[in-house]
């Protein structure tokens, strides 16, 4: 837990650490379990949602049910969510591999942008390319990199539970120009483009760059630079917590540090220090916010069943320590939500009495086709929005809480 430690040392309190050094304790003691009956429904549950939503033809789930557009992101979380169903036999191995070979044969037929990188996003039933407004188009305008690493981490573990589909994932790697993306160890993270012109570049939200370079180094990237927190990780003060925070400035919208990336790269390689120093004290602020206001708090980036479609929960957005942001930063203080993926995270990763109470809050937002994203806090109101990334975490908490991390078992 270095990162944090060191360099905020003169705002940590002792109890601070002794708390922050529990759930650190607490982490590296959690073994694989079997799951129950509750949890294997859970499983199912979110497993509807693949079965339900993927497309005949292509194999591709959309990023949500009221839409036909996914992303690079969403990709990788489709492979991830197959294996991890095969695994946690909710499918046979010989439909895990059927469907996983359907989806490299329309990944490797993706248009890629003019630098021979996959876009950002694409219609799941033709394949087609999508402009910013969700509208095909016939050209490729804009890339992300923690999109492409996330589905490069699809790629891998498919190849390591499934190595006869290895030489597909090969061919298709071997055609991207994954080095565009890095400058000086670092992303490139990249806007959507307008017409041939690039929007200025906006830093990745605190712990997605890491995330992303630690699949990065698995197939050779040289981005050691974007493993390091510290030059970007800084403390700030609220009450009695202190909060990590990102030292950046600028952009398109303001920073945030949610936990989808501290989460999944637990989830997926098993914890590091300093990612898991950052998570237990993003934790530690949202379990003292419940404590001190009676609401339950477990915030992340979702969809909603609202405009504009998707929103940021985290901290520490323009210095608001609990806030909600839509992708170009404004406030969607309205939409702050309970949400289930986060709850399912907590649960799996750090099993505590507060993160069950977030499990138990959000167990009934099961539907015939998958889990409902979450409840907003203000009206208590069910976020009635069906999205793949909500049940493709869903299944790698489960599948880390039978198994362990997903790379480690690959391994």
């Amino acid at each position: 837990m270095q990162a944090f430690a060191v360099t905020n040392r003169y705002l940590k309190t002792r109890a601070a650490q002794d708390s922050v050094d529990a759930l650190a304790t607490l982490a590296a003691g959690v073994l694989p379990v079997s799951l129950g009956r509750a949890e294997v429904g859970f499983a199912q549950t979110a497993w509807a949602y693949f079965h339900h939503f993927a497309d005949p033809k292509t194999g591709l789930c959309p990023a949500t049910d009221q839409t036909d557009i996914v992303s690079p992101w969403e990709i990788g979380s489709t492979l991830i969510g197959i294996l991890c169903a095969d695994r946690l036999d909710l499918i046979t191995t010989r439909q895990a591999r059927d469907r996983l070979s359907l989806c490299l044969q329309s990944v490797a037929s993706l248009k890629t942008s003019k630098t021979a990188v996959p876009g950002l996003g694409y219609c799941n039933r033709t394949l087609r390319p999508v402009d910013f407004s969700g509208n095909p188009t016939n050209h490729v305008t804009g890339w992300s990199a923690r999109q492409i690493m996330r589905l490069v981490g699809g790629f891998i573990a498919i190849a390591h539970h499934y190595p006869d589909l290895a030489p597909e994932v090969s061919m298709t790697l071997n055609r991207w120009q994954l080095g565009h993306l890095l400058n000086a160890g670092h992303f490139r993270p990249s806007e959507p483009a307008r017409g041939d012109a690039q929007v200025t570049p906006t830093p990745e939200h605190l712990g997605y760059e890491q995330y992303a370079a630690r699949i990065a180094c698995l197939v050779g990237l040289p981005v050691q630079a974007a493993m390091d927190l510290r030059p970007i990780l800084c403390g700030h003060r609220h009450g009695d917590l202190l909060l990590p925070a990102d030292k950046r400035r600028g952009g398109r919208a303001p920073p945030i540090i949610t936990s989808d990336p501290f989460h999944l790269d637990a989830m997926e390689f098993g914890w590091r220090p300093d990612m898991l120093d950052v998570a237990a004290s993003l934790f530690l602020a949202q379990k003292g916010r419940f404590e001190q206001t009676g609401v339950l708090t477990a915030l992340t980036e979702d969809a909603t069943d609202q405009p504009p479609g998707f929103a940021i929960g985290g901290l520490l957005a323009r210095d608001l320590p609990f806030a909600c942001i839509s992708p170009s930063g404004g406030d969607l203080a309205h939409l702050r939500s309970v949400s289930t993926k986060a709850a399912f995270g907590w649960w799996s990763l750090l099993p505590t009495p507060y993160s069950q109470k977030l499990l138990d809050a959000v167990s009934d937002l099961q539907t015939p086709t998958g889990w409902q994203t979450g409840f907003y806090e203000a009206s208590g109101a069910i976020n009635s929005a069906l999205s793949l990334n909500t049940n493709a975490v869903i299944l790698e908490a489960l599948h880390y809480r039978a198994f362990g991390p997903l790379f480690r078992a690959a391994q």
